[in-house]
């Protein structure tokens, strides 16, 4: 008669068990959360200066930008605190089954096993919990209002962003231009010099011009390349090539770097650690809300419950094993679980972010030290050119032919040369050094 009492109780508890059990998607391994977390509506970002191509890239950056899957991440999270404030409210309801063998003697040993049921309920006499669920609520609120703002300003940036692409597209274009009247001009003054209407310095002026043209044209092209790859990066793409009716005649192609050199940087070593600890995280959560299993083994044991258990009044050796699931936990286990889950979404995205940072910055400092190197060489020309002009101003001074004052100026125009050489060589040196921290400093 026992015997059926407990089988009845635990099919009892067998059926109420699913107000505390997990449903098979939160069972489930995590999925994407870049796919899986989304916005709803359209983006709050209206302005786009009546550019269709602008605009499709703003609704893309809505839609998949790690700034606002990030939010979205919280929101999850917060609404998860939502449900463990909500969890108390409810009446909670334990069940399990206690088997036990031992005796009072170490020659003879009986058996016993009993349904357990176990039933709390926190009455809240002062208020906390309700202070806690309006807490909940509150930070909930907070977060929906920060998914909003993210949402703006990834609309923003994503702008500014396309903004500076087309002016640093125009940009190019101009320079490429200025770089043809430049060489024409070089021809030109080469073809005076051989008839003695030019000199061999106003030759090496407008080869300096020619440079000049080449250089600002490339700063053009490596800021179409940057704003390019930052557009990808919003956008969540691999690469962003505009329209032909935004490109330029060079195209904008961003530098390539290492992935090697990506993988190793520290933060993005730690940002993957913290992942696999949020999934291991989320495992255990979901484990927690299965039956708990415990075996506990003692000689003497004064444990009542085992005493009573077995019908003797003293132990002198006992082992027993018990089995208890919660049946309604008020969605405590389902809080936990969704918790944990936000938890790793957010240490995902984290990681995501990180990788997409460390290939800005080596992107950025290859973009810098490549400038730097042709400053450095356009400095360089610079200064032997005004060198030359000093010696040849010193040869018509002292053939009286210009004043001392205009070879001062002459010397002044040399020395000037020189603090540009020096000056571009401590930022080639300074791009050496954002090189190497990009790089994880190897």
């Amino acid at each position: 008669m026992r015997s059926a009492r407990a089988l009845a109780l635990a099919a009892f508890c067998g059926l109420l068990s699913g107000c505390a059990s997990l449903t098979s998607d939160e069972r489930a391994p995590r999925t994407d959360p870049v796919a899986r977390l989304t916005v709803t509506g359209p983006s709050p970002w209206r302005e786009d200066f009546g550019d269709p191509e602008l605009r499709r890239l703003v609704d893309l950056a809505d839609a998949r930008a790690l700034d606002v899957k990030m939010v979205l991440a919280r929101l999850e999270r917060a609404k998860a605190e939502v449900e463990a404030a909500d969890a108390p409210r409810s009446p909670h309801l334990e069940a399990g089954l206690l088997g036990a063998i031992g005796d009072a003697t170490f020659r003879t040993s009986r058996t016993a096993a009993t349904p357990t049921l176990e039933a709390t309920y926190e009455i809240d006499l002062w208020g906390r919990l309700a202070s806690a669920r309006t807490a909940a609520r509150s930070d909930r609120d907070a977060a929906a209002f920060d998914v909003a703002a993210a949402r703006v300003l990834t609309g923003a940036e994503t702008t500014r962003a396309y903004l500076a692409l087309r002016a640093a597209q125009q940009q190019q274009a101009a320079d490429f231009e200025r770089r043809g009247d430049a060489e024409r001009a070089l021809v030109l003054t080469t073809t005076q010099a051989a008839f003695g209407r030019a000199t061999r310095r106003d030759c090496a002026a407008r080869e300096i011009a020619v440079q000049a043209a080449i250089d600002l044209a490339l700063h053009a092209r490596e800021e179409a390349g940057a704003q390019a790859a930052r557009l990808a990066d919003l956008t969540g793409q691999t690469a962003y090539m505009p329209p032909d009716s935004a490109r330029s005649q060079s195209g904008a192609a961003p530098a390539s770097v290492s992935s090697a050199l990506v993988d190793q940087r520290p933060e993005v070593q730690a940002a993957f650690a913290r992942l696999q600890a949020a999934d291991q995280n989320r495992a255990a959560a979901v484990r927690a809300a299965r039956p708990a299993f415990q075996i506990a083994a003692g000689l003497g044991s004064p444990d009542a419950a085992i005493a009573t258990l077995l019908d003797v009044k003293s132990l002198a050796w006992a082992a027993a094993a018990s089995l208890t699931k919660a049946v309604i936990d008020g969605g405590a286990a389902r809080a936990r679980v969704h918790g944990a889950s936000a938890d790793a979404d957010l240490a995902d995205l984290a990681y995501r972010q990180a990788v997409m940072s460390a290939w800005a910055d080596l992107r950025a400092a290859s973009v810098a030290w490549d400038r730097a190197q042709r400053e450095l060489s356009s400095a360089e020309a610079k200064s032997v050119a005004a060198r030359a002009a000093m010696a040849a101003g010193q040869a018509r001074h002292d053939a009286g032919v210009i004043d001392g004052i205009a070879l001062i100026d002459l010397r002044d125009a040399a020395r000037d040369g020189d603090d540009a050489v020096r000056l571009a060589q401590l930022n080639l040196d300074e791009a050496r050094v954002r090189r190497a921290l990009a790089a994880g400093g190897r």
